[in-house]
């Protein structure tokens, strides 16, 4: 019960506060989706390649000249947490089609499953052995102790068009937290993302998110309330084609910047602005299978590709010091 509770301290499921910039608010869509950019450290708002961009940078899913569906299954930290992932991108001709102009959608969810309710019984502890009873003073069986989950979704919808000047996208999420105890929080924000390919060099491109652009409010059946200040992610990814390889070598890097006094919560800071990076490298042999390594902030990344025909399958992995790793699986199909 202890690490379980430390586990969601550290993404940020805890009871709301009142109504301020609250630190870490609705961090459980921090670790995005789709093992192809997870493997890569999340350095992806330059990449923006695959479905998963609905959540990266939004204006990549112009780029996209097909339909694309993704679906990604986590077990976070071990089997602490349960995380799932989904994106679906489809280009329009409906506006000027000059334009590339494309809708997105994508879900995130997060699960605490099998939290033990102990607040109708008393803990007590006999020859250094702790149990539950209840009003009668009879022990509880464990199997007979009520179990509740935790469970956070976010949905995104997402629109993007090329621009002279680059892609440009923007997204409107809706946030919706059910807690045990019967309490539950609705949100809503929007983020607005850039992505500018061939900068300077046919090669390097250039990507940033405004997240929560104009301030995410959720709101508590509490009462109480959680603000969600804006932040901005900025990266870049440079591709280098490798006839050795028979394909490429891609770089990336990005940043992400908070205003929200995380200090020690990120890897470097300064009063209240706090910045996380994270790195990351794909080699790509004959663009059929992939190897990636990269760094989430200070955690070590891992992972690989393999795509055939229409349909794609990657793996990525995260080392934590503090948790078990964890592992993440998702599939690809573009028709």
């Amino acid at each position: 019960m202890r690490f379980r509770t430390v586990g969601l301290c550290a993404l940020g499921l805890f009871v709301a506060a009142p109504v301020h910039a609250t630190k870490l608010a609705g961090e459980f869509m921090a670790p995005g989706g789709g093992a192809r950019a997870l493997g890569m450290g999340g350095a992806f708002a330059a990449v923006a390649a695959d479905a998963s961009t609905v959540f990266w940078n939004p204006a990549g899913i112009a780029e996209m000249q097909k339909r694309q569906i993704l679906a990604m299954h986590a077990e976070q930290f071990g089997d602490l947490l349960n995380y799932n992932f989904g994106a679906y991108v489809q280009p329009t001709t409906l506006i000027d089609a000059a334009h590339k102009p494309a809708f997105g959608f994508a879900l995130i969810h997060m699960g605490d499953p099998d939290q033990i309710v102990t607040k109708q019984y008393t803990m007590v502890e006999e020859n250094g052995q702790k149990y539950l009873i209840d009003d009668n003073g009879n022990r509880v069986p464990y199997d007979a102790i009520p179990r509740e989950s935790n469970n956070s979704f976010a949905g995104f919808g997402s629109f993007a068009l090329e621009t002279g000047y680059g892609f440009v996208g923007g997204t409107l999420k809706l946030i919706y937290q059910d807690f045990i105890a019967g309490e539950s929080s609705m949100g809503i924000g929007i983020d607005l993302g850039y992505l500018r390919r061939d900068f300077l060099t046919k090669n390097l491109s250039l990507g940033a998110k405004l997240q929560d652009a104009t301030g995410t409010y959720i709101s508590w059946s509490t009462g109480t309330n959680e603000f969600i200040i804006p932040s901005v992610k900025v990266g870049s990814a440079y591709r280098i084609d490798s006839e050795a390889l028979n394909g490429s070598v891609l770089i990336a890097a990005d940043a992400d910047v908070f205003f929200d006094d995380r200090q020690a919560a990120s890897q470097f800071w300064s009063e209240t602005v706090s910045t996380d990076v994270h790195l990351g490298l794909e080699l790509s042999f004959q663009q059929k299978v992939m190897i990636r390594g990269g760094l989430d902030a200070e955690n070590p990344t891992a992972g690989a590709g393999l795509y055939f025909g229409m349909f794609g399958l990657d793996y990525a992995y995260l080392h934590h010091d503090a948790f078990d790793s964890t592992h993440r699986v998702s599939l690809l199909a573009t028709f």
